[in-house]
């Protein structure tokens, strides 16, 4: 096994707890409650429904939260296809600089997460009823997607790293270095 199909092993490794983590962020409620004063009033939200708690429980869908939606679920995708490139591009293509491409995918993929927090965090924000006394919480799901954001993060500085790694030892053995 060559020194690049290590990294391509290493990098897949890494990106399987950004995959999972953001198959359970997505498909889990609870992204944010908030908690209304002193009162049972609580409305909690996930990437998808909205579950109002009084005495009762009502959910429905969000259509405010489309764009945040779009956001989360294409940059997901985007982290997965980012992940598919660098470790085929690490084990497979030893002989271009190919390898630059795939870095480039994962930082895509992890800003486009990042700015679906920022429009989903504005969302809730202007859905919920104004009150002195709101008190937000970030729910579970919304942690794990914040993880999967940072080791996406991470996983881009990872096949940036050994792609400069395998580019300088390209260039070495041809001897234009």
């Amino acid at each position: 096994m060559h020194y690049y199909q290590k990294f391509a092993l290493i990098g897949l490794i890494i990106g399987i707890f950004p995959i999972i983590l953001g198959i359970i962020a997505l498909t889990t409620p609870a992204w944010i409650s908030i908690n209304h004063g002193q009162s049972s009033n609580r409305t909690s939200y996930g990437l998808f429904p909205q579950c109002t708690t009084n005495e009762t429980t009502n959910c429905g869908d969000i259509d405010s939260f489309q764009t945040s939606q779009y956001f989360e679920i294409i940059g997901y995708v985007i982290l997965i296809v980012g992940l598919l490139a660098g470790v085929l591009c690490t084990a497979l293509i030893d002989k271009h600089s190919i390898h630059f491409i795939a870095p480039l995918i994962l930082i895509i993929g992890t800003v486009t997460i990042l700015l679906g927090f920022m429009f989903y965090i504005k969302s809730v924000v202007e859905n919920s009823p104004p009150s002195s006394d709101m008190k937000l919480h970030f729910g579970y799901s919304m942690i794990l997607m914040i993880a999967t954001c940072i080791i996406g993060y991470i996983l881009t500085a990872y096949f940036s790293f050994s792609a400069g790694y395998i580019h300088r030892h390209i260039l070495a053995t041809a001897n234009i270095y």
